[in-house]
């Protein structure tokens, strides 16, 4: 993902040397803002999974939270997939 973010910083860049529109600055450096934001939450969410995984043993997690974690994973492992 942090490479997407870079790319985007260099387009906006290159964009706002060749347009000179300040309300697409304004977009694209919102979009860049929107990835950072999910690739910040992406990191909590993951951390937060962690602990919620280390606090709860295996043997005594109640199956609508082993569900909620095993759903969990799979998101994480899917966004994972979609930033590369």
């Amino acid at each position: 993902m942090k490479s997407v973010i870079e790319d985007l910083y260099k387009k906006s860049a290159a964009i706002h040397d060749k347009y000179k529109d300040p309300e697409l600055d304004e977009l694209l450096l919102g979009l860049v803002q929107r990835f950072q934001d999910a690739d910040a939450m992406y990191h909590h969410f993951g951390y937060l999974l962690m602990h919620i995984k280390a606090t709860v043993a295996y043997p005594v997690r109640p199956a609508h939270l082993q569900g909620a974690i095993d759903r969990a994973e799979r998101f994480l492992e899917n966004y994972a997939k979609q930033g590369q």
